[in-house]
C-alpha cells in the first residue's frame, strides 16, 4: 500500500479507537458494537497470504457471530482483487468518502467562544449526543468508551453562546498530525458559522500543541462539510468506501 495512505489509514485508527481490535492475516479486524462503520469494518491493510475466499468467509463468520454486518473499508490503493471478490459475493459499495489534509504552519486560526478540555467531559458528551440525536443507551455507552480508548492528545470543544452550547467537536494528535472528528452543530443553530468556528478553534489549539498538519474523514456526498472544509484550506489526498454484505 502506499505510505501515504498507509500512514493516514494508521492515524485514523488510533484516533477513532475500537472497543476490540483483532489482526487475521494482515488485516485489521474492528468492532465497537455496531457503532460507526469505522469503528465496525474489516481493513485489509498489510501483506496477505491466506487464500482470499477463505479469508473473506471467515470474516463474515466473526461479524455475523456478534450481529454485525461484514464491512470492509477499501482504498483507491487497496489490492483490487479483494474490491472484485466482494462485488461477485454480493458486496455492497457505499459512503464513499474523501481524506483530506493541510498544512498548518503557514496558517492561522480563530480561537472564537470555545471551551476545551482534554477528554470528553459531562458538558462535551451532552452536546454530542443532543446535537447527534444520539437516545440509545448502548450507542452512548459505546461513543464514550471509544473516546476513553484514545491514546493520544486529544481536544474536545464546545462553542457557547449565551451560555448554550451550539457546536461541537474533537481532535486527536499524533506525531504532530491532528485528526478532526465529530463536528456537530445544533440542528437550530446551523448556517450561523458555528460549524467553522468549532473548526477553527481545534485547530488552533491543535497547532499550539504542535500539530503541523491537519486530516479528515467526509463523505463525498456531504457537500455542506466538503465546502466547509476546502475553504479552511483542506484539500483530497485520496478516497475510500465501505463493501458491505448483512448476514
Amino acid at each position: 500500500m502506499n505510505n501515504t495512505i498507509l500512514m493516514y489509514e494508521e492515524l485514523s485508527l488510533n484516533a477513532h479507537p475500537a472497543l476490540q481490535t483483532q489482526i487475521y492475516d494482515g488485516w485489521v479486524l474492528r468492532f465497537a458494537n455496531g457503532y460507526t462503520n469505522r469503528a465496525n469494518s474489516i481493513n485489509p491493510l498489510y501483506m496477505s497470504t491466506l487464500d482470499l475466499r477463505e479469508k473473506i468467509t471467515e470474516c463474515e463468520k466473526r461479524y455475523f457471530s456478534h450481529g454485525l454486518p461484514a464491512l470492509y473499508k477499501l482504498t483507491e490503493d487497496s489490492d483490487s482483487n479483494i474490491n472484485k471478490a466482494l462485488d461477485l459475493l454480493g458486496y455492497t459499495a457505499i459512503d464513499h468518502t474523501y481524506v483530506m489534509c493541510m498544512d498548518l504552519p503557514d496558517k492561522s486560526f480563530l480561537s472564537n467562544d470555545c471551551i476545551t478540555t482534554s477528554f470528553a467531559d459531562k458538558e462535551w458528551l451532552d452536546a454530542y449526543f443532543s446535537f447527534s440525536n444520539y437516545t440509545d443507551d448502548v450507542k452512548k455507552s459505546t461513543t464514550k468508551q471509544i473516546l476513553e480508548n484514545v491514546k493520544n492528545t486529544m481536544i474536545c470543544g464546545r462553542i457557547v453562546k449565551d451560555g448554550v452550547s451550539v457546536a461541537c467537536g474533537s481532535a486527536v494528535i499524533e506525531r504532530g498530525y491532528m485528526g478532526l472528528l465529530n463536528i456537530v452543530v445544533d440542528e437550530s443553530k446551523r448556517g450561523r458559522g458555528h460549524g467553522t468556528a468549532i473548526c477553527e478553534s481545534l485547530l488552533s489549539a491543535a497547532k499550539q500543541l504542535g500539530a503541523h498538519t491537519g486530516y479528515l474523514q467526509v463523505v463525498q456526498e456531504n457537500e455542506k462539510a466538503v465546502n466547509l472544509y476546502t475553504k479552511l484550506g483542506y484539500k483530497t489526498i485520496y478516497s475510500y468506501w465501505y463493501r458491505t454484505k448483512k448476514n
